[in-house]
């Protein structure tokens, strides 16, 4: 475990604030735009890819050519409505996701320093309770209740 200190964020209340405002514009601007779907509605539709990207719009080019065999309940118009759509989300996205990526990397490495901080902690607190340092093992006792199915061998006075 390495006792190296990689991050020590501090960001300002104000910018966080500016941002936080910043998003919220942004989200309220797309919110009419955008569909909320379920879990199960999410993982029943199939998935559009680098890969599929092209195969739909090579479909949609020949769909495009007059006397194109199709089958007649093909909707082209609506099939372009739908491309355009996904090109629009994807290139709000690929704006954003630089900042996503950025935000849950910091939060990754953040919370990862703090909670190995506290497990040392906790590991501390572990010795001074066999060495019967007063108030250490009420403090590992309440900690340890993170950890349920793993019971602290408790500090037994002779």
């Amino acid at each position: 475990m390495s006792n190296s200190n990689q991050v020590s964020l501090a960001i300002p209340p104000e910018t966080v604030e500016q941002a936080k405002q910043y998003y919220a514009q942004g989200n309220a601007i797309l919110v009419p735009y955008l569909l909320n779907l379920t879990p199960d509605e999410s993982k029943a539709l199939p998935k559009m890819g680098d890969k599929s990207y092209e195969f739909v719009t090579k479909a949609l080019e020949y769909l495009k050519i007059s006397g194109t065999p199709m089958p007649p309940y093909t909707n082209v118009e609506e099939m372009d409505v739908d491309l355009k759509g996904y090109d629009t989300i994807r290139q709000i996205l690929q704006s954003v996701m630089p900042t996503v990526d950025l935000l849950q990397d910091t939060m990754l490495l953040s919370g990862s320093e703090a909670y190995l901080a506290a497990l040392v902690y906790c590991n501390y607190l572990k010795g001074a309770a066999n060495a019967n340092v007063p108030g250490a093992q009420t403090i590992l006792d309440d900690l340890s209740a993170r950890f349920p199915g793993r019971p602290i061998k408790k500090n037994v006075q002779k």
